[in-house]
C-alpha cells in the first residue's frame, strides 16, 4: 500500500512561527509578510490591522492577483467579516477598510491575507481607483509581481540578490499606485470631470514599509563593508 508522507522541510525555509496579534502591534504597514519567506512557491501570511476613529479614513481602491488569497479574521468589532472568518477572495476584489463605520472607534479587524507565490512561470498583479461619482476608471497600476526564484523576477526593483530583506512587490506596487492615484491627472475623471479626493496613504503604511526596507538593507551593507 502506498503511504503519503510530508516531505521535509525546504532547507532554505527554516520552519517558523509568531503570534499574530504581537507582530501586527508593532508593524509598520498594513498587508506586511509575516515571515521572511516570499519567494516561489512559498506562502506568504501578510497582516493587516484596521481600526475605525472620528478622522478615520481608509478609501477605496480593487486588487487584482493571478494567485489566489485567503483572509482570515484574528478578531474583529463591527467590521463585515467576523472573529474567525475565512474568505477567499476573488482575484478582482475591492479593498477598503472593512469596518461597518469607519468612524466608530471601537470598531476593529485584524486580519491576515495568505496567497500562495507563483511555483513556475509569472506571477502578475494590478491595482486599480474608480471615480467617487461616475465610477469610471481613474488609474490602472499593473505589475509584475513574479517571486524571487523565478526567472521573471525583478532584482532592481524588489531586491539585490544579496539584500537581506527584500521588498514585498505588493507593498512596493502600492507605493507606485498612491503616487498615480494622487496625482492631479490621476484624481480628475476623464469621464466626468469630477476631482476625487487625495486617496488617504498613510492608514496603509506601504510608503513606510518601503523606505524602511531601505534602510535596513542598507544597514546590512554598510556592516559588511565595515567588516572587510
Amino acid at each position: 500500500m502506498d503511504t503519503r508522507r510530508i516531505p521535509p522541510p525546504d532547507p532554505d525555509r527554516e520552519p517558523l512561527k509568531v503570534n499574530v496579534y504581537e507582530r501586527m502591534a508593532k508593524a509598520a504597514a498594513q498587508l506586511m509578510p509575516l515571515f521572511p519567506y516570499d519567494g516561489a512557491g512559498a506562502i506568504v501570511p501578510a497582516g493587516v490591522v484596521l481600526v475605525g476613529g472620528p478622522e478615520v479614513e481608509y478609501g477605496h481602491f480593487f486588487h487584482w492577483n493571478s494567485v489566489d488569497e485567503v483572509a482570515v479574521t484574528y478578531g474583529s468589532r463591527n467590521a463585515m467579516l467576523a472573529a474567525g472568518q475565512i474568505m477567499a477572495t476573488q482575484r478582482l476584489h475591492g479593498v477598503n477598510s472593512f469596518l461597518r463605520d469607519e468612524k466608530d472607534s471601537e470598531a476593529f479587524a485584524v486580519m491576515v491575507i495568505t496567497q500562495r507565490q507563483s511555483s513556475s512561470g509569472e506571477q502578475s498583479e494590478a491595482l486599480t481607483a474608480r471615480c467617487k461619482n461616475c465610477k469610471a476608471e481613474l488609474v490602472r497600476h499593473s505589475y509584475d509581481a513574479t517571486p524571487h526564484g523565478l526567472p521573471g523576477y525583478d532584482a532592481q526593483r524588489y531586491g539585490a540578490e544579496d539584500d537581506p530583506v527584500r521588498q514585498f512587490p505588493t507593498i512596493a506596487s502600492s507605493v507606485e499606485f498612491v503616487e498615480l492615484r494622487n496625482s492631479e491627472e490621476g484624481r480628475t475623471c476623464a469621464r466626468c470631470g469630477h476631482v476625487n479626493d487625495v486617496f488617504p496613504a498613510a492608514r496603509w503604511g506601504w510608503a513606510r514599509q518601503a523606505y524602511q526596507t531601505r534602510a535596513v538593507n542598507r544597514g546590512y551593507h554598510s556592516m559588511v563593508e565595515a567588516e572587510s
